[in-house]
This record gives structure tokens, sequence and C-alpha cells, in this order.
């Protein structure tokens, strides 16, 4: 039985899939500085529902093709409870513990801040997840390079991401069989956990320095580097849909620098 990594491309006919990568870059680098320069907690909301919405419309599923969903929403969770309870600035709407003069005060000040941060948190993580599963990586790293990159660096950049999934299944594939021949990972003890992961990580350090060479040989071989341009295979070319959606970005980004400056 084939493993295969839970974080990487899953390739769809979706309009999202079909932007081009720099224009899908654009939007997560802008939306990721919205998130940090506007301190409403309605905006992050309507941020956190317009990424939720998208994932539909690219043919994604949350619970299928996020991974961690659970372990992300407790966090958020975890942030929003932290903020809400331990900010006391503000009008008091109830006590958790109306003891007495009551304790543990919830603010309407506390509510705001436990939604913008826990709300941000959430939509950044869901953000990047939502620019991973609909950008090839391989397609991205060849618009980079077409924008200006150096070949080199988009070929390292190309390079790690493909081999980190690579690495994801064979470090999965290591666990199990350890697993298998009776090794123990739920031992708590520091001395133990050290010894453990050494066993994990020396397999995979070896496969990573073979995978490497075997690289190293096979790129010089093709003269890797000799020529200060290149030529692609797969070319990306910009269509309307992605002028359409570059016009937009660059219409809220005005929008929100107008609204900042007043």
């Amino acid at each position: 039985m084939s493993i295969k990594p839970k974080i990487t491309y899953q390739p769809k006919d979706s309009l999202l899939h079909r932007l081009h990568p720099l224009v899908k870059l654009a939007w997560l680098v802008a939306g990721s500085l919205a998130l940090f320069l506007v301190s409403s907690p309605w905006w992050v909301l309507l941020c956190l529902g317009l990424v939720l919405s998208a994932f539909p419309v690219a043919g994604l599923s949350l619970r299928r093709d996020v991974r961690g969903l659970r372990f992300l929403v407790s966090t958020a969770g975890l942030l929003f409870a932290i903020q809400t309870v331990f900010t006391h600035r503000g009008v008091v709407l109830f006590h958790l513990l109306p003891l007495g003069a009551g304790y543990l005060p919830i603010t309407a000040a506390g509510l705001a801040s436990g939604i913008y941060i826990g709300g941000r948190f959430l939509t950044l993580i869901l953000l990047s997840m939502l620019f991973v599963l609909t950008t090839e990586p391989g397609l991205l790293a060849y618009a980079l390079m077409r924008a200006g990159l150096p070949y080199r660096y988009g070929f390292a950049l190309i390079t790690a991401l493909r081999l980190a999934p690579v690495f994801e299944v064979e470090g999965n594939i290591v666990y199990q069989a350890q697993l298998a021949r009776g090794v123990r990972y739920d031992v708590r003890s520091p001395r133990r956990f050290l010894t453990l992961a050494r066993q994990l990580f020396l397999p995979l350090l070896v496969s990573a320095l073979s995978k490497v060479d075997a690289l190293a040989v096979s790129m010089e071989g093709r003269c890797f580097g000799k020529y200060r341009s290149r030529t692609f295979l797969r070319q990306t070319r910009a269509t309307w849909t992605d002028w359409v959606a570059l016009g937009l970005l660059l219409t809220l980004s005005l929008a929100l620098f107008i609204h900042l400056s007043t």
C-alpha cells in the first residue's frame, strides 16, 4: 500500500487552480499583510469566511485536504480563550465565576481581542494551505524565474518543494517499520526521546544524502549552471481571469490603504 503525502498540490480543474501562480502569491502576501494591518475583529471574521468559502470553490474539502484541522481549530480556540479571559479592559459583559463580587470578568474588548487573535491565526494557516493545495510547485518556480529570479535559486526552490513530500512519506515509512519491529514511541523519558529521534532521523539523513548525491551527479551530467539563461518546457501565461484577479487585488489594496490613512 502506497503512502501519499498529506500536504501537497492537489490537481483540480477549478478557477483557483487555473490562476497564474504569481497572482495567487500576490493574493497570499496581500491577505497576510491585511490581517496584521487591520485590527478589527469583524474584518478577520470576513477574511476567514472568504477563505473557508474558497475551499469548495477550489474543489477541496477541509476535512479531507487540510492536515491537522482539529489541532488548528483547537489552537485557535485556545488563543481565543486566553485573550478573552485575561483581557479585562472595556465594558464587563458577564463573569465566568459569579461568586460574591464576581470573578473572571468577560469584557467586550476581551471578546474582540479573542476573535481577532484566534481568527487571524486560523485564517493565516488556512490561507497558506489553500495556496499550497492549489499551486503546482514547478509552475510557481518557473513563473518566479521568468519574472527575474535566477534559475539556480528557482531550481533550489523546486527541489525543496518536491523533496519535502518525499521525506514526509519516507519518514512515515520508517516510523511504521519501527513500530512493526516493536519500537515504542510512547516513552516519556528525555533520554529515550533522544534515542528515538536518532533512530528515526538517521535513516532519513542517509536517504537524503543519497538523493542529493544522485541529483548532483545528474546536474553535472547536464551541465547545470553553464549558461546564464535557460529554456522552459512548460510556460505559464497570464489570461484575462488573472488580470481580473490582479485588478481586484489592486482595488482592494487601494481601498485598504485609504481606510488606514483616514
